[in-house]
């Protein structure tokens, strides 16, 4: 079991429901958002020790919305991009987004539970 504050953010209701439930299985308590001004909003008003962001959303996309949390120094948590297109192309938008890896989906919990041993250990 870990402890701390987790964002999960993602533009599918179906996604939000199975990722917030399969991270607070492991102890975490999880915010959720919609999208990336939500992620924004939430990150100037929590401290998270971990975001999970969804790369393809309305409003704005996961990548913009971590350049923004990262240039306004709104949160310092690792943020792991939720993607189901791995590629070198994908990869090389995250890190210039700042993120700092990523999850293919759908997301499972072995893969969860990896980047938790890497962040909450």
């Amino acid at each position: 079991m870990y402890k701390g504050n987790v964002l999960f953010v993602d533009d599918s209701k179906v996604n939000l429901m199975m990722g917030s439930k399969l991270i607070s299985h492991f102890g975490l308590d999880v915010k959720v958002a919609e999208n990336g001004q939500q992620a924004i909003e939430l990150c100037k008003l929590n401290q998270f020790q971990l975001i999970f962001m969804d790369l393809e959303m309305p409003e704005v996309g996961g990548l913009d919305a971590s350049a923004i949390i990262r240039e306004k120094k709104l949160s310092f948590a690792p943020i792991y991009a939720l993607t189901g297109n791995d590629s070198e192309g994908i990869r090389k938008l995250c890190r210039n987004a700042h993120m700092n890896g990523f999850i293919e989906k759908p997301i499972k919990k072995d893969k969860i539970k990896a980047i938790l041993d890497i962040v909450f250990l």
